[in-house]
């Protein structure tokens, strides 16, 4: 890398960019956009399926779900998390009353949930089948699936996973290294050893911006999947404390703006983008202290990666753009019959 500020200068441009989109997203009626998501899910799929044509697609760390366009990467699977959000929320709101029903209420959606799952499955990227699986089954549950359907849906995808990691060497030494973490140190448990060192080195205050040894290359991949450990080398145990009670504040923030939404399309979608971002901040967080098996998910808006911080980032903005729209006059008709309701 000839410009060591590279990364840096890409992060602030993706920054740039994500201001941009999350304006122009809060600028939206929510309602309108309903014509599109139809749309918007079909465009998902087609990307899903080019992005595994050689020539097309590119193969970045042992996974097949990248668009190049010259220096920089973008990543199709992460905006399909957005996508199958908006088609749940739009679908579960025209079947309301029907919800609770097998085929329309559990089978249709789990086949479009199934369709972008599987793709990106065979992209290699299980963390984020893992997250998008995750935050469908929180959508379904709060549009008013059966619980039952969804309880015998977990276990039989939990079932599928395994066989699927037992058919993957890769996969299964990741997993079998997590079980006994301390004997595999130097193997495939090496990030997260290291990962735990980092913690142990920072202490309360850390060792100082800059002045850690696992930015250094000790640690792979210290500027994406395992920023945490490095904020909790060189800032210590109260910057890692304070990056916690952030994402806390955050969900919390997230879920007092959910409640003023005005109607069942705009709380399903922004709870979907709300469990998008704590999901994926939970995981990462119990994989970089060793409390989950490794799974190559990045911390939101900490670690480095452009279409990671822009999905998140609209994620924000379609949340806030929920309560935004409770108090435009636009939907005052549509509150007022919710409440005659």
């Amino acid at each position: 890398m000839n410009n060591p500020y590279q990364i840096i200068e890409k992060q602030m441009m993706w920054m740039g960019i994500t201001f941009v989109a999350g304006l122009m997203v809060l600028k939206i009626n929510l309602e309108w956009a309903r014509k599109f998501v139809w749309v918007l899910y079909a465009i998902c799929l087609v990307g899903l399926v080019l992005v595994l044509i050689p020539g097309i697609g590119s193969v970045i760390n042992g996974s097949r779900s990248w668009f190049r366009f010259g220096p920089f990467g973008l990543q199709i699977a992460e905006f399909a998390k957005i996508g199958l959000i908006f088609f749940l929320a739009h679908y579960f709101s025209l079947i309301r009353k029907e919800s609770g029903t097998f085929w329309k209420g559990f089978v249709v959606p789990c086949l479009a949930i199934g369709l972008i799952v599987g793709l990106i499955m065979m992209q290699t990227d299980l963390g984020t089948a893992l997250i998008i699986s995750m935050v469908s089954f929180c959508v379904l549950y709060l549009a008013g699936t059966n619980v039952f359907y969804l309880v015998g849906s977990a276990i039989t995808a939990t079932i599928c996973v395994f066989f699927l990691i037992s058919r993957d060497p890769e996969r299964l030494s990741r997993l079998t290294a997590f079980m006994d973490m301390e004997g595999n140190k130097s193997g495939d448990s090496y990030q997260v050893w290291q990962a735990i060192l980092a913690f142990g080195a920072g202490g309360i205050d850390g060792v100082g911006s800059g002045n850690g040894r696992q930015q250094l290359k000790s640690l792979p991949e210290a500027h994406t999947d395992f920023i945490f450990a490095i904020v909790g080398e060189e800032l210590g145990l109260i910057a890692t404390m304070a990056v916690v009670l952030v994402f806390m504040v955050l969900f919390l923030a997230g879920v007092s703006h959910i409640r003023k939404a005005p109607n069942s399309y705009q709380f399903l979608l922004s709870s979907g983008c709300l469990f998008t971002i704590s999901i994926q901040a939970l995981v990462n967080l119990g994989v970089v202290t060793g409390s989950l098996p490794t799974t190559g998910l990045p911390l939101p808006f900490i670690s480095y990666g452009g279409s990671n911080f822009l999905v998140m980032g609209l994620c924000v903005a379609l949340i806030l753009n929920t309560s935004l729209a409770w108090k435009s006059p636009v939907l005052n008709d549509t509150k007022r019959k919710l409440k005659e309701i």
